[in-house]
C-alpha cells in the first residue's frame, strides 16, 4: 500500500476501564440528539481536565442512549483498546454498526476499513465499498480518499480512472489525504513526475509530514522539478521538525554518507537513534549494524539483535536477514541452526536477496543445511532474477564451473560482467572465458584487459596467465619480455615458476641461468608438493629444456627412487633396459617398472 489506513480518535488517549452492554439501542429524537452535542463537548472537556473516568462514563451512557456520534467514538475506544478498556473487536464493530444505521459518516469509514483490511470479519472488499460509498452519499469528503486508495491499492479491484476521480473529489474538499493519493498516484502508476510533485507540493504545504518528505526527495534528486538541494533540505528540515520517521532516518543518511554534505557521523548516529526510536526500520537496522560491528558506537551484540528484532517485526527482511546471519556465525552469540535456517527461509520468501544469496552459499557448501549444487544454483537464479549484484558473481560462476548447472560460458559471460568492479574472481574468469573457453569466441585483447584487472584488484594468478598468452597462447601478442614480466609477478602460482625456470634454463627473454632455473623448479615442486629430484631428474633425461645428461638424470632419479617415486622408477627402469648412462640390466630394469606400477601415478610433465 502507499499509506497506512489512520483513524483518528478525538478526545485523545485516556485511562480507565469499563463494560458496555449490547442490548438494542433506541432511537434518538432530534432534541435529544442536541442534547448529546451538549453532552459530548462534556466528555471532551472531561479528558482535557484529566478526568477519563468521567469522559468514558459519558461516553458509554451516550451511546446507549443512542447518540451516533458517541456510539462511534466508544467503538473507536474498542478497536484501538484505549481509555484502560482492552481492545475488543467485536464490541467495536457492534457500535460501528450501530452509529453506522443512524447515518455517521466516520463509522461507515471505519466499518469499511474492517471489512477491507480482513480485521476480526472476513474481508470484503465489496462491502468495504458500500459504506465507503455511503459515507460519500453523506458528504464525509474523507470518504472519497479512503475509496480513492482501496482502487489505488487493491490488485484485484485496481481502477486508476476511479481512485482519480475520487481523489479530485476529495481534493475539491481540501483533504489532504487525497493530495497525496493523487501524488502517489501520478508519481508510482501514470509516472508523471511533474503532476506528482505538483500534488505533493499542496500537501506539504498544507503541512503534511509525508508530503514534505517526498518533496525533499523531489528537489534534491531533479525528479518532477528542478534540482534544488536548498529547497530539498528546507523540506527534509519541516518533515524532521514533525519527528516523521523516514525524514529523520534520511537526513542520518545523508550525514552518515555525506549525501551533500559534509559527512556528520556524530549527527548521524544521534538521528538513527531518534529515528529507530520513532519506529523506522530503516534507521533500527542501519543503527543495529553499528553495534554489531562496533563502528561509532561500543560494539554490543544484544542491543543490536534488539534494534534488529523491532525491524523485522515490521516486515524488514534486512533485520530478518541480519539476526540469521549472527546465529548461523555464532561468533558473537552461541550459533543456532534452528533460529537461523527458519529466518533465513523467512526472508527468502519475502524476496530478500541477500538471504537468498546466503542461502545458496550454503547450500554450495553444505553449512546448516545439506549440500546441493542444484538449489544453490536455483537460490542464486533468484537473487540475481531480483537484481541483487553480488549474486551475480555467484550465478555466474555457478554456469562457468558447471556448479549445479550444465556449464554455459554463453551464459555466465553477462553475468560476471556486471560483477568485475568489485570481484577480482569475476574479472578472472571472464580472462579465462576470452582465452580458453570452447563455447566463446576467442578475444586475447579482452582476456588481457579482463586478467590485467584481476591482478589489480589482487588475483595474483592473473599474472600467470597474462605470461601464458604472451609466451605460448597467442601468437599475434607473443612477447617473450613481457611473459617474462608477469611470470616474475606471479611466482606465488607454480605455473609461473615452471615457466620462468625452462625460459631461464633456455636462456629466453633472459640471460641463460640454471642455477636461478634449477631454484625455481624447487618452488614449482614446492608449491605443488612435487618430489624435486623426480622433477629435475626428468630435465635431464629428456633433454628439452637442458642439454641431455643422464648421469645427472641417474642421480636425481636414484634419490627420487629412494622416496618411492613412480615415475622416476619408470625412467630409470628405460635407462637400464636401453643402457642410457648405466651399464644394460633387464632385470633391474623390470624391478623398477614393476616398483613404478605399484607406486601409482605419475606426476604429469610440466609444459
Amino acid at each position: 500500500m502507499y499509506r497506512l489506513l489512520l483513524i483518528l480518535l478525538s478526545v485523545g488517549t485516556l485511562i480507565s476501564c469499563a463494560s458496555t452492554s449490547t442490548q438494542p439501542i433506541p432511537a434518538i429524537t432530534s432534541l435529544e440528539l442536541q442534547r448529546g452535542d451538549e453532552q459530548l463537548r462534556l466528555a471532551e472537556s472531561y479528558y482535557n481536565d484529566n478526568q477519563p473516568e468521567k469522559a468514558l462514563a459519558l461516553y458509554q451512557q451516550l451511546a446507549k442512549q443512542g447518540l451516533p456520534r458517541a456510539q462511534g467514538e466508544l467503538g473507536l475506544i474498542y478497536d484501538l483498546g484505549v481509555l484502560g478498556v482492552k481492545e475488543d473487536n467485536a464490541l467495536a464493530l457492534y457500535w460501528y454498526k450501530a452509529a453506522a444505521k443512524q447515518n455517521d459518516p466516520q463509522s461507515m469509514v471505519n466499518l469499511a476499513s474492517f471489512y477491507r483490511e480482513g480485521e476480526f470479519v472476513d474481508k470484503n472488499l465489496d462491502t468495504a465499498v458500500s459504506y465507503y460509498q455511503q459515507a460519500i452519499n453523506q458528504q464525509f469528503a474523507m470518504a472519497n480518499c479512503e475509496l480513492g486508495y482501496l482502487y489505488l491499492d487493491e490488485p484485484n479491484y485496481q481502477d486508476l480512472h476511479k481512485a482519480e476521480r475520487y481523489f479530485r473529489a476529495g481534493a475539491e474538499s481540501k483533504q489532504v489525504s487525497c493530495y497525496l493519493g493523487l501524488a502517489y498516484l501520478y508519481d508510482f502508476e501514470v509516472n508523471d513526475q511533474i503532476k506528482a510533485f505538483q500534488w505533493y507540493k499542496l500537501a506539504a504545504d498544507s503541512d503534511s509530514a509525508i508530503a514534505q518528505y517526498n518533496i525533499a526527495l523531489k528537489y534534491l534528486n531533479g525528479t518532477g522539478v528542478d534540482k534544488n538541494p536548498k529547497l530539498g533540505h528546507e523540506y527534509l528540515a519541516i518533515a524532521v521538525e514533525q519527528n516523521y520517521p523516514l525524514a529523520v532516518g534520511y537526513l542520518a543518511q545523508i550525514y552518515d554518507f555525506g549525501w551533500g554534505v559534509a559527512e556528520n557521523k556524530l549527527a548521524a548516529v544521534e538521528l538513527y537513534h531518534k529515528a529507530a526510536e520513532l519506529g523506522d526500520a530503516d534507521s533500527q537496522v542501519n543503527l543495529g549494524l553499528l553495534y554489531e560491528e562496533g563502528k561509532l558506537v561500543p560494539e554490543d551484540i544484544n542491543t543490536a539483535l534488539q534494534l534488529y528484532t523491532l525491524a523485522a517485526d515490521q516486515g524488514n527482511t534486512i533485520a530478518i536477514n541480519n539476526i540469521a546471519g549472527i546465529y548461523l556465525r555464532g561468533d558473537k552469540v552461541e550459533r543456532d541452526l534452528k533460529i537461523a535456517l527458519p529466518l533465513f527461509y523467512q526472508a527468502a520468501a519475502l524476496g530478500n536477496p541477500n538471504a537468498l544469496t546466503n542461502l545458496g552459499t550454503m547450500s554450495r557448501l553444505g553449512n546448516g543445511v545439506p549440500q546441493d549444487e542444484k538449489q544453490s544454483f536455483l537460490y542464486y537464479k533468484q537473487a540475481a532474477d531480483l537484481g541483487f549484484t553480488p549474486a551475480y558473481f555467484q550465478l555466474g560462476q555457478s554456469y562457468h564451473l558447471g556448479v549445479g548447472t550444465e556449464k554455459n560460458d554463453e551464459l555466465a559471460l553477462p553475468y560476471l560482467l556486471e560483477s568485475t568492479e568489485y570481484d577480482e574472481s569475476a574479472a578472472f574468469y571472464i580472462g579465462i572465458i576470452y582465452s580458453k573457453s570452447p563455447s566463446v569466441t576467442p578475444d586475447f585483447d579482452k582476456a588481457i584487459s579482463y586478467f590485467e584487472k584481476a591482478y589489480e584488484l589482487g588475483r595474483q594468478d592473473a599474472a600467470s596467465y597474462l605470461g601464458w598468452i604472451y609466451e605460448i597462447k597467442s601468437p599475434a601478442h607473443h612477447d617473450i619480455d613481457k611473459a617474462v614480466y608477469w611470470y616474475q609477478q606471479g611466482l606465488s602460482n607454480s605455473y609461473s615458476c615452471m615457466r620462468l625456470a625452462r625460459l631461464y634454463l633456455q636462456g629466453k627473454g633472459v640471460p641463460q641461468n640454471i642455477d636461478k632455473g634449477l631454484a625455481l623448479y624447487h618452488e614449482y615442486a614446492k608449491i605443488k608438493k612435487y618430489d624435486i629430484d623426480e622433477l629435475i631428474g626428468n630435465l635431464y633425461f629428456f633433454g628439452e629444456v637442458v642439454d641431455q645428461d643422464y648421469q645427472k638424470a641417474l642421480f636425481h632419479y636414484e634419490k627420487a627412487v629412494a622416496n618411492n617415486q613412480s615415475q622416476a622408477a619408470n625412467n630409470l627402469g628405460e635407462m637400464y633396459r636401453l643402457g642410457h648412462g648405466v651399464a644394460k640390466d633387464i632385470d633391474k630394469a623390470i624391478s623398477l617398472y614393476q616398483a613404478s606400477t605399484e607406486w601409482g601415478a605419475w606426476y604429469p610433465w610440466p609444459i
